[in-house]
């Protein structure tokens, strides 16, 4: 049963897709139908996420797709699975794409093909989230890439067709990886690959790991849009419509989902071989993106660099093959998934008002004040922030693993804290300047998107055993289940 709810909450935003393309619906109806079904899917993933804290974290919760291939070899791979970080993601995901339709509502309201792209784009996540085989992870990839470009398409500024010509390409590419990798390594296709490599009275010849490990290292980066990959991930943020950027700051969670749900399980050896050189490089690419946020010149760049960061701890905590080290990660992933959107929901909010307060007439607007005081404290990974914790395994785990990397990632703190003091004292935007009398506080639709994200992650900061303690357990047991033990 509860199964059943996860399987209603992945494709039900497709009514919406159809009915915004063919249906009658338009304007405010069509935007409160979009609304009703995304809190529907929302209240789904709420009755899967209830299952875990009823019964215990260390199972999954599966249900058959409606996705099925013939063939008896298929009959245990054409499911949606979710493990509790899946699970929580999915929560994520959708309270973001809630949030949207308010911060949004105007957009939302004049442009059916948005309305269709975001249905779209959710439907697709969600199900890449929960796919336990990569070729159902490639259909739900595949099925992600248009509503990306109707929303880098739609943007108004110069440029915007370079844009989208990049994401087209870059997504191709990511796609064409993943299938070949797929095809070439993945059960049921690996033998059938092996016949097909196979000499007349000779042995079975199969492809070597290391091009398996490239080709989905390569899909990865460029889903999740990390670094070599970083400056298509930039476009998002440079965009002339910062609330179009919310549903899109979500797209990493593609190319990390397939990192943990199938990249270890696909090559165990490889990863042992490979993971101190990769582990090195993120812990450098840390560093590197430190130094970036702190020489962010404009709020847009802050959020872009604050992103990578995470990005890069996250990848690090991957690399470690540990279980703290995957714990952390796994924090890290949900907490940029609410935090990121959560901060370019405030700098839309920002970017609609004609100047920036001075910090001594910010009490006369206190809506706003609470609002960047969340994001100033999201930004440095303080105590009260369940992004702390995440940083606090990640390094650790390292301790354990390898020592080198440590003074990248321990030199890359003060410099977030510096640069998110920054944003403390109301510089999320540009300069504080003299505030016109046209300056109002946030209003209630901007309430209403803020609001939410901003208090799960504050009552997470401040009881982090409500995420940690089943995410731990879930990430342990999937360790062990794969031959990885600390």
């Amino acid at each position: 049963m509860i199964g059943w709810a996860g399987l209603l909450g992945t494709f039900l935003p497709l009514a919406v897709a159809a009915i915004s393309a063919w249906g009658p619906l338009r304007g405010r109806s069509l935007w409160t139908l979009s609304l009703g079904v995304h809190l529907t899917s929302l209240a789904c993933f709420l009755v899967v996420l209830a299952g875990f804290y009823a019964g215990g974290a260390h199972g999954d919760v599966s249900v058959l797709s409606p996705v099925i291939l013939t063939g008896s070899q298929w009959s245990g791979d054409t499911a949606l699975r979710w493990a509790f970080p899946a699970a929580v993601l999915c929560l994520a995901s959708c309270s973001v794409m809630v949030s949207f339709h308010f911060i949004a509502r105007g957009l939302l309201e004049n442009s059916r093909a948005t309305v269709a792209a975001l249905a779209g784009y959710l439907t697709c996540l969600l199900g890449a989230l929960g796919a336990d085989h990569p070729l159902l992870f490639c259909f739900f990839l595949a099925g992600s890439v248009l509503p990306r470009l109707v929303f880098t398409g739609l943007d108004t500024r110069e440029g915007r067709i370079e844009a989208v010509k990049e994401t087209a390409f870059l997504s191709v590419v990511a796609l064409l990886s993943l299938l070949v990798c797929v095809l070439a390594f993945a059960e049921p296709f690996r033998d059938s690959l092996a016949d097909w490599f196979k000499m007349e009275g000779g042995d079975r010849v199969a492809l070597p790991g290391g091009i398996g490990i490239s080709l989905l290292l390569l899909a990865a980066s460029i889903s999740a849009g990390i670094f070599p990959f970083h400056g298509n991930a930039r476009r998002i943020f440079q965009m002339g419509s910062m609330e179009r950027a919310v549903p899109l700051a979500l797209q990493p969670l593609f190319g990390f989902v397939l990192l943990f749900r199938f990249g270890l399980a696909s090559f165990p050896q490889e990863f042992r071989d490979f993971s101190p050189v990769l582990l090195g490089l993120f812990s450098v690419g840390v560093a590197y993106c430190s130094v970036g946020f702190l020489g962010s010149k404009s709020a847009r760049d802050r959020v872009f660099w604050l992103q990578q960061v995470l990005s890069c701890f996250v990848a690090a905590g991957f690399f470690t093959l540990t279980s703290m080290g995957w714990h952390g990660a796994q924090v890290l992933l949900f907490f940029e998934a609410m935090a990121i959107p959560f901060l370019l929901l405030v700098l839309a909010c920002h970017e609609r008002r004609p100047a920036m307060p001075p910090v001594k007439e910010i009490g006369r607007y206190p809506a706003f004040a609470l609002s960047t005081a969340f994001a100033a404290l999201f930004a440095l990974f303080l105590p009260v922030s369940v992004g702390f914790y995440g940083v606090l395994l990640v390094t650790w785990s390292l301790v354990g693993v390898s020592h080198w990397p440590l003074p990248f990632v321990i030199l890359s703190m003060p410099l977030i804290a510096f640069a998110g003091v920054r944003i403390m004292y109301f510089r999320l935007g540009d300069a504080p300047t003299q505030p016109s009398e046209e300056f109002t506080d946030l209003h209630r639709d901007e309430l209403v998107a803020i609001l939410p994200i901003g208090l799960t992650l504050f009552v997470l900061g401040l009881l982090p055993r409500l995420l940690m303690g089943p995410m731990g357990a879930s990430v342990a047991s999937t360790l062990r289940a794969l031959g990885f033990k600390d």
